[in-house]
């Protein structure tokens, strides 16, 4: 994620979610041999509540236990004329425990219907503000057997105020009309049901139906459009799984762009969505996103996604790097620190969406990565010179604001500055102890490791550590535990 801090560039924070997800298991068909048999009715499966948390240690009421999430198909209508959403969500899931009753996280759209494995189901509240919908199956559900959960809700979407930061999240409308989510690190509930939490990934389809004339968008790939009397329906598809904060939408007055040179550039089809000003005159930077595709394959290993690209809108005073489709508020867009930005975004690919945190606290992971990022871009492109200046930049300023421990943000200002520019500084500092060729090995190695899974702080200590050789933890524990800032590496 980036977000604005104070008037100047110096404040700005530039910013940018579990197990691996299984494919969902496929009936098998078996030839019993011709032996007499007796048969026994199956016992009665007695199951237990699920978990109303995953318990994140920042956030426990985000996300579910008592289930692993293997795939979403998220089908919405909507009628920009009045402002209201009809949708249909089918959440696959395979049961991690005999279930009686569960839940998935919901925000206050309107129930229509609920059904699991297509009986009526009961679902309920505590109150209305209660993001824990309890879901009860008329039959509870074996460990072990995969299940489908089908909501069917209306209303007018609405943001929510995040538990990270006092700003909105979730389905917005522009002033000029796009509608656009931004989810991190919660939200995702307030737009469809969901086990919203970066510990469940899973594959997502998406059905949006629109009037003609409008464009919708969303992560992964176009792989269809189904055209009726006034009204198209959008089809993306991811290929691979994606944690919930990252879903994504864009529907309006926008362009798809695609970007032949990047795309041929760097194997990765690139399309970005702009509104028409800015399709018929995009910014220079736009054109390097094939070349930062390339370089940071060769740090972190190849882009393990079907395609990428930005989503520029009106009025959003950050981005975000949702899963193949960052965010970009227009005026990022337009200004003359776009580069910087696009750069962080794409970091995140590997590193937040790739890689994932396993607990929020652990924020400086995506963040702290895709600052170092940006050096590391500047020092590819301008020279170590350029890099260090950079380097020193933050650091000064970092002092200056009296910065807390990048290890262990308030929970309620998750995105502090110094979780990127001190979360970035001791990535720079474990590179000046172990020397560039140790350096971006260990980089290597945790993605490779964590590949398309969770991580913490302390999984990346422990590859440092090993790739190393070297006792690291006090160095860890200076840069991202203690209030005073260590001296500049």
């Amino acid at each position: 994620m980036t977000r604005f801090g104070a008037a100047v560039f110096a404040l700005l924070v530039l910013a940018g979610a579990c197990s691996a997800t299984s494919p969902t298991p496929q009936p098998t068909s078996t030839t019993l041999a011709q032996t007499p048999t007796t048969t026994r009715a199956p016992a009665p499966v007695s199951g237990t509540e699920g978990a109303p948390g995953l318990g994140d240690s920042y956030y426990p009421d985000l996300g579910n236990g008592g289930y692993d999430a293997q795939s979403y198909t998220v089908a919405i209508t909507w009628d920009p004329a009045v402002g209201t959403l009809t949708g249909t969500t089918s959440m696959v899931a395979i049961a991690t425990q005999n279930l009686s009753t569960f839940y998935v996280d919901f925000g206050e759209l309107s129930l229509i219907e609920i059904t699991v494995n297509g009986a009526a189901a009961l679902a309920s509240k505590t109150d209305s503000s209660d993001i824990n919908l309890l879901v009860e199956p008329t039959q509870p559900i074996a460990v072990g057997e995969t299940f489908e959960l089908v909501i069917t809700y209306s209303g007018r979407p609405a943001t929510i105020r995040s538990v990270a930061l006092p700003i909105d999240a979730g389905w917005t409308t522009a002033p000029d009309g796009t509608s656009y989510v931004v989810t991190e690190p919660d939200g995702a509930y307030s737009w469809f049901p969901v086990n919203d939490h970066p510990l469940d990934k899973a594959l997502f389809r998406f059905e949006i139906t629109v009037p003609d004339g409008i464009t919708a968008v969303a992560n992964g790939v176009n792989t269809e459009m189904i055209t009726d009397i006034g009204s198209n329906t959008w089809i993306w598809e991811g290929t691979q799984p994606m944690a919930p904060y990252l879903a994504t939408v864009v529907i309006g007055d926008v362009v798809i762009v695609n970007d032949e040179a990047g795309s041929a550039q760097s194997g990765i089809p690139i399309r970005n969505v702009l509104p028409p000003e800015l399709a018929a005159n995009p910014p220079a930077a736009l054109a390097l996103q094939g070349e930062m595709l390339n370089y940071f394959a060769e740090i972190f290993g190849p882009y393990p996604f079907a395609t990428y690209g930005i989503a520029s809108v009106e009025g959003f005073q950050a981005a975000l790097e949702n899963q193949t489709l960052s965010v970009f508020g227009a005026d990022i867009v337009r200004s003359g620190f776009f580069e910087t930005v696009l750069v962080h975004e794409i970091a995140h690919q590997w590193i937040g969406n790739w890689v994932s945190l396993a607990d929020w606290s652990d924020i400086w992971l995506n963040e702290g990565f895709a600052t170092y990022a940006e050096w590391l871009w500047e020092e590819n492109q301008r020279g170590p010179q350029a890099r260090d200046a950079l380097i020193a930049e933050a650091y000064a300023t970092v002092e200056g604001l009296a910065p807390l421990a990048p290890g262990a943000p308030p929970p309620d200002d998750l995105f502090a500055f110094s979780v990127y520019n001190r979360g970035g500084l001791a990535l720079h500092a474990l590179r000046q102890e172990v020397g560039d060729d140790t350096f971006f090995a260990i980089l290597r190695r945790y993605t490779d490791r964590y590949a398309n899974d969770n991580a913490r702080t302390v999984d990346f200590i422990e590859v440092a550590q090993e790739v190393s050789g070297i006792d690291l933890s006090d160095l860890f524990n200076r840069w991202l535990y203690q209030p005073e800032l260590p001296p500049l590496p």
